[in-house]
């Protein structure tokens, strides 16, 4: 009986799940130049207006020292400039993104992208700091629909903050400095994508590193 159940253990312990590893996405090293161009992500633009500029900055605030923000600061009011990673591919994740928000006069914002298929289909976090609030949109076929909103206290040019999403099949967990905001649903259908940042039309605002972990 002991054979027995020493044999049960061993083969409930051999498996069990692995827990999930978070993957450290650097976007901007600090050991290059200010002015280099991104080093985990390349740029993209959905919307209005030419290339998305993106480019290492020191930024104090941020634990390594070093950022990614967007130079172009086209003010239109249909630009929203990104910068995708080629890796990992997945539906559902734990997304953290730390960032300032230093300056613009049309907006100011930063937001997580996630489930990336291309310019025109994927789905956004997005703090709006002029607006004074976080928003979960989807993007498909170019067209923006926006799947909830809540109110919240963002910072400005003074402190850093950190945006945060759970993504589980139609579901959004939402979080501010890690604290849970809002949860949110959609029922359209989601598929497999990359990840990545989200800047809109003048917004001067520096990225860190993209903490995802896998939850597929």
């Amino acid at each position: 009986m002991r054979v027995a159940l020493l044999l049960l253990v061993v083969a409930v312990s051999g498996v069990a799940p692995a827990a999930a590893q978070t993957l450290h996405k650097v976007l901007a090293s600090p050991l290059v130049e200010e002015g280099s161009g991104p080093d985990g992500c390349a740029p993209d633009v959905s919307g209005l207006g030419g290339p998305a500029v993106w480019q290492v900055r020191v930024e104090r605030l941020l634990l390594d020292g070093k950022g990614l923000v967007e130079t172009s600061r086209q003010a239109l009011p249909n630009r929203f400039p990104l910068c995708i990673a080629d890796q990992p591919v997945a539906k559902n994740a734990k997304v953290e993104l730390p960032y300032v928000a230093h300056q613009g006069g049309a907006d100011r914002a930063a937001g997580i992208v996630i489930r990336f298929a291309g310019p025109f289909d994927f789905t956004v976090v997005e703090a709006d700091v002029l607006g004074g609030n976080v928003r979960v949109m989807r993007v498909v076929n170019g067209e923006r629909y926006q799947i909830a909103e809540h109110r919240a206290t963002l910072a400005g040019a003074d402190r850093a903050q950190s945006l945060a999403v759970t993504a589980v099949d139609d579901a959004f967990d939402v979080l501010l400095d890690g604290k849970h905001l809002f949860d949110a649903r959609d029922s359209r259908l989601a598929m497999p994508g990359r990840f990545g940042i989200f800047s809109r039309a003048d917004s001067a605002t520096v990225f860190g590193d993209l903490f995802i972990t896998i939850l597929d």
